[in-house]
């Protein structure tokens, strides 16, 4: 595995292997899918009619990717990127073939989306059309008093608590948490941020390349434009110049941040074999949901 430090702190990681993840998307015709772990469906989802929202369905027996951190790990404060890229690097995870970020998740909306946009329900229904982006727990959350949630509590409250480990699935507009479901039980409980790692597929060194290229000779175009403008006298033009400096450092900025698509395989047995295991879940949801 390939690692380059980022400058937000994160990492760009680079692999060889493997070529389908243990943990991966799979999907069956044009609006349904599923994430499967190992042998099991984890999560059923379908895309609403009119790409209007997804409906989901966690089901039973999804495994953490990261091994328990232990209160000790956790006040030695590792470099948890570096840190959780070793883990996965076990493959117990979604990574693949491929070039991935692993990097700070500090969104401005973080706080809306912990209060509002977590779908801690079973089954429910993400509304695309009232702007949910938020996370999707993989088990059910824990309750306060259980152990684990009272030892990490304690390390919220000491500012040391590990960072939910979080994977951007694009088909869901969302984030599903991997891992750390009892540390975001602690933080809400402490009423603190849970401090959070977001792992995403990212472009390739030649993408990046490739984009910022395209990016300059936009701007060259642009620039000269505004160069005849200026010969010609016409007003404003200085100003237009610098709104246009501001916004090509912004874009050639971000080029490196940019998420690309989640990867999904083929669901095995399609459409069929989806609808059996909806078939099969618990009542309260429909196995062809609108």
């Amino acid at each position: 595995m390939r690692r380059d430090d980022l400058p937000d702190g994160g990492l760009r990681l680079g692999l060889d292997a493997p070529a389908r993840p243990r943990l991966r998307v799979e999907v069956a015709g044009r609006d349904r899918f599923r994430v499967w772990q190992e042998t099991r469906p984890v999560l059923l989802g379908k895309v609403a009619r009119g790409n209007y929202g997804v409906h989901y369905l966690r089901l039973p027996g999804y495994v953490p990717v990261l091994p328990p951190i232990t209160a000790a790990v956790a006040r030695a404060a590792p470099s948890w990127p570096h840190r959780y890229a070793t883990w996965l690097s076990g493959g117990a995870g979604p990574l693949h073939t491929g070039w991935w970020a692993l990097r700070p998740w500090r969104p401005s909306w973080a706080e809306a989306v912990w209060r509002h946009e977590l779908a801690a329900d079973p089954a429910g229904y993400l509304d695309w059309c009232a702007g949910w982006q938020g996370v999707l727990p993989m088990r059910p959350p824990p309750g306060t008093e259980q152990g684990r949630v009272k030892a990490y509590r304690k390390l919220a409250r000491e500012g040391v608590l590990p960072p939910l480990l979080l994977w951007w699935v694009s088909g869901l507009d969302g984030w599903l948490l991997l891992d750390g479901h009892a540390r975001l039980a602690a933080a809400l409980a402490e009423e603190v941020l849970p401090p959070a790692l977001e792992l995403s597929l990212a472009p390739s060194p030649g993408q990046i390349d490739e984009r910022i290229g395209h990016v300059t000779r936009n701007e060259s175009v642009i620039a000269a434009r505004l160069e005849r403008d200026r010969g010609a006298g016409r007003p404003g033009v200085d100003g237009a110049a610098r709104a246009r400096q501001w916004h090509f450092g912004a874009v050639y900025a971000g080029v490196p941040a940019e998420r690309e698509r989640t990867r999904a395989w083929p669901l095995p047995g399609g459409v069929p074999a989806w609808a059996e295991a909806a078939a099969a879940a618990p009542p309260g949801w429909a196995a062809d949901p609108g």
